[in-house]
């Protein structure tokens, strides 16, 4: 079956839109540098998905009182509360609203550790859903991650040895490369402007997913963490 070349080209500009925002970041502060990757790529999804869906910046925080830290980009569930802080963009996000977690960076080959770090922190969290149905495998208790780099892999094998080779209580559920347009995970290989739409179809899927489970939201305030 022929690829839709209309979906292809608006891929590829996007990609190409990508790169050139990062390209136009060298040479200033990395927090500046940070703050601009995150802020396009977030803005990009957000405009992707219908309106019901936020994709947040702030910390995760579970039932048992743990925390993340902080997390480049949360795709939240939709329908379940976070909580702002006044006047800034950063969100303190129950585990349960969390559909998928996103960390953005500059290169991933160089900055693998980073991800490592922040992966790890995040998969101790626990979520706490019921699922009312099952869609698309077992709803796990733990959030899922994907790894985002402009720059790094420039081969699906290279990236999928990287992702592998890691540890699993560092590894992310999936990686992309947006230079390569190189992803990996959640079952889809891609590469090129591709590698854009399999990022969408994975974060699609979770959410499709989580959209069959009820959270238990009252395990915050029972006092028991259960």
């Amino acid at each position: 079956m022929a690829l839709n070349p209309y979906l292809v080209q608006r891929l590829t500009g996007i990609q190409q839109s990508l790169m050139a925002q990062h390209g136009a970041g060298r040479g200033m502060p990395n927090a500046t540098i940070g703050g601009e990757r995150e802020t396009f790529l977030r803005e990009f999804l957000q405009k992707l998905f219908p309106a019901h869906r936020r994709f947040a910046t702030g910390a995760i925080t579970d039932s048992e009182g743990r925390l993340s830290g902080q997390v480049d980009i949360a795709v939240e569930y939709g329908v379940v509360p976070s909580f702002p802080m006044p006047a800034t963009e950063e969100r303190l996000l129950l585990a349960e609203s969390v559909a998928i977690a996103l960390e953005v960076k500059s290169d991933l080959v160089s900055q693998w550790n980073q991800v490592c770090e922040t992966t790890q922190k995040i998969k101790t969290l626990r979520r706490h859903l019921n699922p009312l149905m099952h869609f698309g495998g077992p709803l796990t208790a733990t959030i899922p991650c994907i790894a985002v780099g402009y720059m790094g892999h420039s081969t699906i094998a290279g990236l999928q040895e990287r992702i592998g080779t890691t540890p699993e209580d560092q590894r992310p559920d999936g990686a992309l490369v947006v230079d390569s347009g190189c992803f990996v995970g959640f079952g889809l290989t891609a590469s090129g402007a591709l590698g854009l739409y399999a990022l969408c179809l994975a974060i699609n899927v979770v959410l499709t997913q989580i959209g069959f489970a009820a959270p238990d939201l009252m395990s915050y305030v029972r006092g028991d963490g259960a």
